[in-house]
Protein backbone atom coordinates (compact mmCIF):
# COMPACT_ATOMS: atom_id res chain seq x y z
CA UNK A 1 0.00 0.00 0.00
CA UNK A 2 1.42 3.23 -1.14
CA UNK A 3 1.33 6.41 0.39
CA UNK A 4 -1.43 7.74 -1.83
CA UNK A 5 -3.69 4.63 -1.07
CA UNK A 6 -2.96 5.23 2.82
CA UNK A 7 -4.62 8.64 2.51
CA UNK A 8 -7.40 7.48 0.58
CA UNK A 9 -7.93 5.36 3.38
CA UNK A 10 -7.70 7.99 6.12
CA UNK A 11 -10.20 10.32 4.57
CA UNK A 12 -12.69 7.06 4.11
CA UNK A 13 -11.48 6.04 7.72
CA UNK A 14 -12.36 9.47 9.46
CA UNK A 15 -15.32 10.66 7.36
CA UNK A 16 -17.76 13.32 8.99
CA UNK A 17 -20.24 10.79 9.16
CA UNK A 18 -18.72 8.39 10.71
CA UNK A 19 -16.61 10.63 13.05
CA UNK A 20 -19.54 12.81 13.92
CA UNK A 21 -20.83 9.76 15.25
CA UNK A 22 -18.05 8.51 17.37
CA UNK A 23 -17.81 12.34 18.65
CA UNK A 24 -21.22 11.94 19.97
CA UNK A 25 -19.81 8.68 21.53
CA UNK A 26 -17.26 10.22 23.81
CA UNK A 27 -19.56 13.02 24.54
CA UNK A 28 -22.42 10.94 25.72
CA UNK A 29 -19.86 9.03 28.12
CA UNK A 30 -18.30 12.02 29.41
CA UNK A 31 -22.04 13.52 29.33
CA UNK A 32 -23.11 10.05 31.48
CA UNK A 33 -20.21 9.86 34.08
CA UNK A 34 -20.96 13.61 35.12
CA UNK A 35 -24.60 13.11 35.49
CA UNK A 36 -25.38 9.66 36.52
CA UNK A 37 -23.56 6.53 35.98
CA UNK A 38 -26.58 3.71 35.64
CA UNK A 39 -26.02 1.96 32.81
CA UNK A 40 -29.88 2.11 31.65
CA UNK A 41 -29.28 5.91 31.34
CA UNK A 42 -25.95 5.34 29.11
CA UNK A 43 -27.95 2.81 26.36
CA UNK A 44 -30.72 5.48 26.61
CA UNK A 45 -28.49 7.98 25.11
CA UNK A 46 -26.93 5.80 22.57
CA UNK A 47 -29.77 4.32 21.35
CA UNK A 48 -31.28 7.45 21.01
CA UNK A 49 -28.12 8.81 19.28
CA UNK A 50 -28.28 5.80 17.16
CA UNK A 51 -31.63 6.05 16.01
CA UNK A 52 -30.72 10.11 15.14
CA UNK A 53 -28.00 8.91 13.00
CA UNK A 54 -30.11 5.90 10.86
CA UNK A 55 -32.48 8.72 9.95
CA UNK A 56 -30.02 11.16 9.10
CA UNK A 57 -28.16 8.37 6.96
CA UNK A 58 -31.35 7.53 5.52
CA UNK A 59 -32.40 10.99 4.11
CA UNK A 60 -28.87 11.16 2.81
CA UNK A 61 -28.87 8.30 1.08
CA UNK A 62 -32.54 8.97 -0.78
CA UNK A 63 -31.38 12.83 -1.38
CA UNK A 64 -28.31 11.30 -3.21
CA UNK A 65 -29.97 8.75 -4.95
CA UNK A 66 -32.41 11.25 -6.38
CA UNK A 67 -29.63 13.39 -7.77
CA UNK A 68 -27.47 10.29 -8.82
CA UNK A 69 -30.41 8.81 -10.48
CA UNK A 70 -31.63 11.66 -12.88
CA UNK A 71 -27.35 12.57 -13.48
CA UNK A 72 -23.98 11.54 -13.55
CA UNK A 73 -22.90 14.74 -13.23
CA UNK A 74 -23.80 17.49 -10.32
CA UNK A 75 -21.93 20.17 -8.42
CA UNK A 76 -20.56 19.60 -5.61
CA UNK A 77 -22.57 21.75 -3.29
CA UNK A 78 -25.57 19.36 -3.86
CA UNK A 79 -23.87 16.29 -2.28
CA UNK A 80 -23.07 18.85 0.47
CA UNK A 81 -26.40 19.88 0.92
CA UNK A 82 -27.52 16.09 0.81
CA UNK A 83 -25.21 15.48 4.07
CA UNK A 84 -26.15 18.93 5.77
CA UNK A 85 -30.12 17.47 5.19
CA UNK A 86 -29.78 14.36 6.83
CA UNK A 87 -27.09 15.95 9.50
CA UNK A 88 -30.16 18.55 10.36
CA UNK A 89 -32.80 16.05 10.49
CA UNK A 90 -30.60 13.87 12.68
CA UNK A 91 -29.82 16.79 15.04
CA UNK A 92 -33.51 17.86 15.09
CA UNK A 93 -34.69 14.55 16.64
CA UNK A 94 -31.61 14.09 18.38
CA UNK A 95 -32.10 17.55 20.55
CA UNK A 96 -36.02 17.13 20.96
CA UNK A 97 -35.11 13.16 22.43
CA UNK A 98 -32.64 14.09 23.99
CA UNK A 99 -34.44 17.39 25.81
CA UNK A 100 -38.04 15.66 26.64
CA UNK A 101 -35.42 12.82 28.48
CA UNK A 102 -33.58 15.77 30.25
CA UNK A 103 -30.50 13.65 29.68
CA UNK A 104 -28.25 16.71 30.35
CA UNK A 105 -26.08 19.68 28.77
CA UNK A 106 -23.17 18.50 26.91
CA UNK A 107 -24.63 16.89 24.09
CA UNK A 108 -27.16 19.77 23.62
CA UNK A 109 -24.16 22.23 23.26
CA UNK A 110 -22.31 20.26 20.65
CA UNK A 111 -25.13 19.85 18.66
CA UNK A 112 -26.01 23.63 18.98
CA UNK A 113 -22.43 24.38 18.32
CA UNK A 114 -22.44 22.00 14.92
CA UNK A 115 -25.36 23.92 13.60
CA UNK A 116 -23.94 27.45 14.19
CA UNK A 117 -21.00 26.06 11.86
CA UNK A 118 -23.25 24.24 9.00
CA UNK A 119 -25.30 27.23 8.34
CA UNK A 120 -22.05 29.03 7.08
CA UNK A 121 -20.72 26.47 5.45
CA UNK A 122 -23.99 25.85 3.99
CA UNK A 123 -24.15 29.15 2.36
CA UNK A 124 -20.00 28.94 1.22
CA UNK A 125 -20.16 25.70 -0.34
CA UNK A 126 -22.61 27.00 -2.98
CA UNK A 127 -20.21 29.58 -3.83
CA UNK A 128 -17.07 27.75 -3.18
CA UNK A 129 -15.74 24.10 -2.49
CA UNK A 130 -14.75 24.64 1.13
CA UNK A 131 -13.50 21.21 2.36
CA UNK A 132 -16.41 19.27 4.84
CA UNK A 133 -14.07 16.45 5.47
CA UNK A 134 -11.87 19.12 7.35
CA UNK A 135 -14.74 21.11 8.47
CA UNK A 136 -16.45 18.20 10.21
CA UNK A 137 -13.72 17.10 11.79
CA UNK A 138 -12.52 20.39 13.29
CA UNK A 139 -15.29 20.93 15.02
CA UNK A 140 -16.37 17.81 16.86
CA UNK A 141 -12.81 17.84 18.02
CA UNK A 142 -12.86 21.72 18.74
CA UNK A 143 -15.87 20.09 21.21
CA UNK A 144 -14.05 17.53 22.88
CA UNK A 145 -11.07 19.69 23.85
CA UNK A 146 -13.05 21.74 25.25
CA UNK A 147 -14.53 19.52 27.27
CA UNK A 148 -11.40 17.92 28.42
CA UNK A 149 -8.04 19.48 27.23
CA UNK A 150 -6.23 15.91 27.93
CA UNK A 151 -7.71 15.59 24.23
CA UNK A 152 -5.76 17.81 22.76
CA UNK A 153 -3.92 14.99 20.69
CA UNK A 154 -7.38 14.68 18.68
CA UNK A 155 -6.89 17.87 16.50
CA UNK A 156 -3.78 15.45 14.85
CA UNK A 157 -6.96 14.25 13.02
CA UNK A 158 -8.44 17.58 11.55
CA UNK A 159 -4.93 18.61 10.86
CA UNK A 160 -4.09 15.21 9.08
CA UNK A 161 -7.08 15.86 7.27
CA UNK A 162 -6.16 19.46 5.85
CA UNK A 163 -2.99 17.99 3.96
CA UNK A 164 -5.51 15.15 2.72
CA UNK A 165 -7.86 16.76 0.99
CA UNK A 166 -5.25 18.70 -1.58
CA UNK A 167 -3.24 15.41 -1.56
CA UNK A 168 -6.15 13.16 -2.87
CA UNK A 169 -7.09 16.09 -5.34
CA UNK A 170 -10.47 16.41 -3.58
CA UNK A 171 -9.79 20.56 -2.82
CA UNK A 172 -7.18 22.78 -3.15
CA UNK A 173 -4.90 23.73 0.29
CA UNK A 174 -6.92 27.18 1.05
CA UNK A 175 -10.44 25.44 0.91
CA UNK A 176 -8.93 22.67 3.70
CA UNK A 177 -7.30 25.35 5.89
CA UNK A 178 -10.92 27.71 5.51
CA UNK A 179 -12.35 24.38 6.45
CA UNK A 180 -10.06 24.04 9.64
CA UNK A 181 -10.85 27.56 10.67
CA UNK A 182 -14.57 27.13 10.19
CA UNK A 183 -14.89 24.17 11.75
CA UNK A 184 -12.63 25.45 14.57
CA UNK A 185 -13.62 29.31 15.14
CA UNK A 186 -17.22 28.66 15.36
CA UNK A 187 -17.86 25.93 17.21
CA UNK A 188 -15.32 27.78 19.82
CA UNK A 189 -17.46 31.07 19.56
CA UNK A 190 -20.71 29.13 19.80
CA UNK A 191 -19.67 26.78 23.23
CA UNK A 192 -17.81 30.33 24.48
CA UNK A 193 -21.80 32.39 23.96
CA UNK A 194 -23.76 29.52 25.42
CA UNK A 195 -21.64 29.55 28.29
CA UNK A 196 -21.44 33.21 28.62
CA UNK A 197 -25.11 32.87 28.93
CA UNK A 198 -25.36 30.17 31.18
CA UNK A 199 -23.57 32.38 33.97
CA UNK A 200 -25.65 34.97 33.29
CA UNK A 201 -28.91 32.81 33.57
CA UNK A 202 -30.38 33.54 30.39
CA UNK A 203 -29.99 30.06 29.34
Amino acid sequence: MDFYQIMLFYKDAFDPRYFLFLSFILIIIYDWKNQTKEIKYFFERIAVISISYIVALTIVDLIMMQIVGRSLSYPQYLEDYSNLAGLMLGLALSIALWKKFKFGKEFLHAAFGLLAVSIPFAVISYFWNISGHVTYTAAPVTYLVLLDRRLLLLYAIPIVMVFNRPYVGAHTPLQSISGFILGTALMFYSIKIIHERRKTGQS
